[in-house]
């Protein structure tokens, strides 16, 4: 029997206000004492100066111990990673490049742990990039500003819907894209600056700050459709 629990998918994008994050954050470690919370950075290189803020962050949110598990490079300790997978009550995704984020996963093989464990109880964060990754999928151009060049890949499907976040700034250039290559009937949900949702592995979504937006391909035209 699973023992799922929503994830919680955070919108990023340096928000006016910290404490927002945190409060959010905060839900994820309620009722576990002292959360020993796997970070996972690939889609920033493990980038160290990230790992500094985000980590306070999280235990100001209530996490115990933070551990990153530094998988961004060639020959990174799996087994102590798997080891510290199994153990973590809590699971955090951090931001940047979403397909440098996923690149690596796949190259160590972690996709289907991560999965594992979503099933097993584990609580996920993601935050920015790594809200997208743990999405279906995401597109990455071969030739900048080529849209014939344009492509889906996979991210993690933990949560079966396509997400983007604070894109307001380009209209959603991205997610639209996305959402042409899925054909018509296809949708994604944008997450604005400073928007939180929780998500489950049905699709099931529930705004924790401010309201999510959902875009239709209806034809080939994408639009927002949120009556």
């Amino acid at each position: 029997m699973s023992e799922e629990k929503p994830a919680i998918l955070i919108a990023g994008g340096r928000p006016s206000d910290p404490a927002i994050m945190t409060r959010i954050m905060a839900q994820a470690f309620s009722g576990v004492q002292e959360a020993l919370t796997a970070y996972i950075g690939t889609a920033n290189g493990d980038n160290s100066e990230f790992f500094k803020r985000m980590e306070s962050g999280l235990r100001e949110a209530g996490a115990g111990k933070v551990v990153p598990l530094r998988l961004a490079n060639e020959k990174p300790d799996l087994r102590q990673a798997r080891d510290i997978l199994a153990r973590a009550d809590v699971i955090f995704l951090a931001g940047g490049e979403v397909e440098d984020g996923m690149v690596w996963l796949e190259k160590h093989d972690l996709s289907k742990d991560l999965k594992a464990a979503y099933r097993e109880g584990k609580r996920f964060i993601g935050v920015s990039a790594g809200s997208i990754m743990m999405g279906s999928h995401w597109v990455r151009w071969e030739v900048p500003e080529d849209d014939s060049s344009a492509s889906l890949f996979d991210c993690l499907g933990i949560i079966p819907l396509l997400f983007d976040v604070h894109g307001e700034e380009e209209d959603w250039t991205e997610l639209k894209a996305a959402l042409t290559l899925m054909g018509d009937g296809a949708q994604g949900f944008g997450l604005p600056r400073e928007s939180a949702v929780s998500a489950d592995s049905q699709g099931t979504l529930v705004n924790l700050h401010r309201e999510y937006l959902l875009f239709v391909n209806e034809g080939g035209r994408i639009r927002v459709n949120n009556s």
